[in-house]
């Protein structure tokens, strides 16, 4: 299971652009992630995405908006962008300046379905 999860990983990685991928529980520990680059630290935004994600849950319920669907944060170095991947984690995938946001909401899309099964 871990290493198909990983090869789900691998494959938003070689989106042009992408340098990290990784699944995360809402409890904010990484199930498995990836990067290509150093100063990622997965563990780290693992904590804060699941952060994130429960206080704009919060804020979905609050404003009768339902269950929060996908979170993207835009950087001035690039993207992350944040979506389901079954009923307790979510993938996080974090892209250059270069990224094409629709190309990886694409492919978080039909990957985060692959991620559900096997998370």
């Amino acid at each position: 299971m871990m290493s198909q999860l990983k090869d789900v990983l691998a494959d938003m990685t070689r989106v042009d652009g992408v340098v990290a991928a990784m699944i995360v529980g809402r409890d904010g520990f990484v199930v498995e992630g990836m990067t290509t680059e150093e100063r990622v630290d997965l563990e780290a935004l693992a904590a804060i995405v699941a952060s994130n994600i429960s206080a704009a849950d919060s804020m979905g319920k609050e404003i009768g908006r339902g269950v929060l669907r996908t979170m993207l944060l835009e950087y001035d170095d690039g993207p992350v962008a944040v979506g389901p991947a079954g009923a307790d984690a979510v993938m996080v995938v974090v892209g250059t300046r270069q990224a094409n946001l629709g190309r990886i909401r694409l492919e978080m899309r039909r990957n985060s379905q692959l991620a559900a099964a096997l998370v």
